[in-house]
């Protein structure tokens, strides 16, 4: 048996054992090292570290080594403090440290002591046999005067002494100041790794957020109480419904087809593919908002992705009104021309030379206005396909507004007037042939919209580095709600008298592509009872 250490030796050997323990932090480490210090000077064929938990009573073996092997934890099952038996229990019972020299004799009389061999076999002596151990050494661990733990060291052939029990006291202060180390270190790592996952998760949520708020579709999700829980916005600029009045609230709450939302559109689950559904809803400032809805259930919630359709809808409305113009200005004319084609084919008509030229300057007129309908939605048709390309050249545009106004002049209609008023201002830099287009367009419909006795008024002017023609009419004007959309494709003024005159829809918008892509603006400033004025701005050639 070796001598015990002298009092300088354990001095140094507590001193080595705190500054050694303290290097690390990692419990493992610790465990192993404290194994090693401890060998020095308290030989020993096991050790065992468990740690006790005061609400739950349970003993948890943390390390364990046998016989020259570390043992895998997961071999001792948590034990239960116990009350008058078991060397452990007494320890942490108590608070005090057990020095016990024969273990056999011990469990004869009282007691239970567990054997542990270097496959980590536990055995519950006496009742599974005679012990392997010799002598043993229980030590509780503190922490605040507070038992934490407790470490159990044997051996097989010493005979422990006060001494060494003494020795091992202030070994596992040492060990029970590391691990508290240790295991904050632990903490501290996890509370750190936590929040950043938190963070992780915080933006990402916030990216997700962004993204959603940058996407051209409306975006909400509704819980299962049927309210709004995110409004992106998307959503707040197509229904004109701010985020933060949204927000909240149920959806029911928000109008006239928001709650008919819910039993309309079907809800898909993630892996499924959604079908749109389209109805109109109540926004702000429109009075007919078509919205085409699809739904998707995500958790507790269910997320909602909408499109505007109102302007599709219009459109199709709109292709299916231009249908039905087009065929009634191409039969229009073309009944006229049969017509007139048939009276002058019969020879026993006698008709006079005045009438006969009569019937020829109708067919003329009204070829030329198929002409015209049929120019009209082959030129918006290559101006869709962009097949229109404009020649930005000097032009006189006050010689071109002329040769417009000399045009139009003799199918002027009954005392309808048509003067221009020109200052003077040079060339501009556009096309030729798409300007006369475009003054055409404007002045044949300010002549439509003016009543008998009526004047259309084309006039020039400099406006610094651009030159402006103002087509002005004295008519009835345009009503506010529809100057929006006058150069919109296909749209049609529900004027009565526009509608009388005819027309596709197209000749404004075909305006105002023309215009843009001789680099200009066309513009109108209208109102009911006080007439119109179209104007196309162009850059000045100098």
């Amino acid at each position: 048996m070796p001598e015990p250490l002298s009092e300088i030796a354990a001095a140094r050997l507590l001193l080595e054992a705190a500054r050694y323990l303290g290097e690390t932090l990692e419990p493992e480490r610790v465990y192993v090292r404290f194994r090693e210090i401890a060998a020095e000077a308290i030989p020993h064929d096991g050790v065992i570290v468990s740690s006790f938990d005061a609400e739950s009573q349970l003993i948890t073996c943390d390390y364990a080594w046998a016989d020259g092997r570390t043992l895998d934890i997961a071999a001792f099952p948590p034990l239960r403090l116990r009350e008058g038996i078991g060397m452990q229990s007494e320890a942490i019972r108590t608070g005090e440290p057990l020095l016990v020299e024969d273990v056999a004799a011990r469990v004869r009389d009282s007691g239970t002591y567990y054997d542990v061999d270097s496959e980590g076999r536990m055995r519950k002596v006496p009742d599974e046999g005679a012990p392997l151990a010799q002598s043993a050494l229980m030590v509780p661990v503190k922490h605040e005067r507070t038992v934490v733990g407790v470490v159990q060291l044997w051996s097989d052939d010493i005979v422990y002494d006060p001494s060494h029990l003494e020795l091992a006291e202030g070994i596992v202060a040492q060990l029970g100041a590391a691990i508290r180390n240790a295991r904050l270190h632990e903490e501290r790592l996890r509370l750190e790794a936590a929040a950043a996952a938190a963070r992780a998760a915080a933006f990402e949520r916030e990216r997700a957020a962004q993204i959603l708020d940058t996407v051209g579709d409306g975006i909400f999700s509704v819980d299962d109480r049927g309210v709004v829980t995110f409004w992106n916005r998307a959503a707040e600029r197509i229904t004109a419904l701010p985020a933060a009045a949204v927000r909240g609230r149920e959806l029911a709450a928000l109008g006239a087809g928001w709650q008919a939302l819910v039993e309309a559109v079907p809800v898909a689950d993630v892996a499924e593919a959604a079908r749109p559904v389209a109805f109109p809803v109540e926004a702000a400032g429109a009075p007919e908002l078509w919205l085409s809805f699809v739904a998707v259930r995500r958790e507790a919630e269910v997320v909602y992705a909408f499109q505007d359709v109102t302007r599709v809808r219009a459109l199709d409305q709109a292709k299916d009104d231009l249908i039905a113009t087009v065929s009634h200005e191409l039969r229009t004319p073309m009944t006229a021309v049969v017509g007139a084609a048939h009276t002058l084919l019969h020879r026993d008509l006698d008709e006079s030379p005045e009438r006969r030229r009569e019937l020829l300057e109708m067919i003329v007129s009204q070829a030329e206005r198929l002409a015209r309908v049929a120019d009209a939605v082959l030129l918006a048709g290559r101006i869709d396909r962009d097949a229109v390309t404009a020649e930005r050249e000097p032009v006189d545009v006050e010689a071109v507004a002329a040769a417009t106004i000399d045009a139009l002049r003799p199918s002027l209609r009954g005392t309808v007037t048509l003067e221009a008023r020109f200052g003077g201002v040079g060339e501009a830099l556009a096309d030729r042939d798409l300007l006369q287009q475009v003054l055409m367009n404007l002045v044949d419909n300010a002549v439509k919209h003016v009543a008998d006795g009526g004047s259309v008024v084309v006039g020039t002017r400099r406006d610094g580095g651009r030159i402006r023609i103002d087509v002005s009419d004295d008519g009835v004007g345009i009503p506010p709600d529809e100057v929006p959309h006058l150069f919109e494709k296909f749209f049609r003024s529900s004027w009565s008298q526009a509608r009388v005159l005819g027309g596709t829809g197209l000749g404004l918008y075909i305006c105002r592509e023309l215009t843009e892509r001789m680099g200009g603006a066309v513009a109108v400033d209208s109102a009911p009872g006080r007439g119109s004025t179209f104007s196309v701005t162009l850059p000045a050639a100098s």
